[in-house]
């Protein structure tokens, strides 16, 4: 069983990592090569596609779910310590964008957050069910939300990863490695040779484990 200080990962999604993807396997192996202490990982369903729309568009309640419900039950059941340091919110696509926002919205429950592919062409308005890519030159709206939030201490650590054949979602990539970076938060950018699907994700969100939690920080790499 867990420990009371192991760490916590809350990932987005849950039926498709735990459904089709057998992240178990991936777990498994990399806790048989000492490379991160086994996680404990909470991943709720994503129901369907307009609820997955709706809880992963920085919605405040959903948000609200995930610290104050899901946390602390978990924490109860399972005897955890909760940590912000030991505690990582994780997703991709519209599911990056929500881990990015829970931990700017409750640092004091997310203090590490892997992101792939998050959907920052998002803001507030915008219809749900139809993606509309922002130009490249556009500053994403959640790159101004960490810009002038006060930041946190201590800062967090962020693992972004994105595909160089994403598009304009390289440069929002980017442009919100820059701006934690000069937060002061502690964040790794990962670009690779692939594109918007599970089948780069898989990879990476191995990759972004270990970062994250394998080591005391994350570094921060060149592009």
């Amino acid at each position: 069983g867990p420990r009371p200080d192991s760490p916590v990962v809350v990932l987005c999604d849950g039926d498709m990592w735990f459904g089709r993807l057998a992240l178990e396997d991936t777990l498994d192996a990399l806790a048989a090569d000492r490379a991160v202490p086994p996680p404990v990982v909470l991943a709720p369903d994503a129901v369907d596609r307009l609820t997955r729309w709706h809880d992963l568009t920085a919605h405040d309640a959903y948000v609200t779910f995930l610290a104050d419900e899901v946390l602390p039950r978990a924490a109860e059941r399972l005897t955890l310590t909760l940590r912000p340091a030991r505690t990582a919110v994780a997703g991709q696509s519209l599911g990056g964008l929500t881990s990015l926002y829970a931990a700017l919205r409750r640092p004091d429950r997310f203090g590490a957050v892997l992101a792939q592919s998050p959907s920052l062409w998002w803001r507030p308005g915008l219809p749900h069910g139809t993606p509309r890519p922002a130009p490249a030159d556009e500053t994403p709206w959640l790159a101004e939300c960490f810009a002038t939030d006060t930041p946190s201490r201590p800062p967090l650590r962020v693992h972004l990863d994105v595909g160089l054949h994403e598009g304009t979602m390289v440069d929002h990539s980017r442009c919100m490695y820059e701006t934690l970076a000069a937060r002061g938060d502690l964040v790794s950018l990962r670009e690779y040779n692939g594109g918007h699907d599970y089948a780069c994700w898989r990879g990476g969100i191995a990759e972004g484990l270990v970062n994250l939690l394998g080591h005391a920080g994350a570094v921060r790499p060149p592009f």
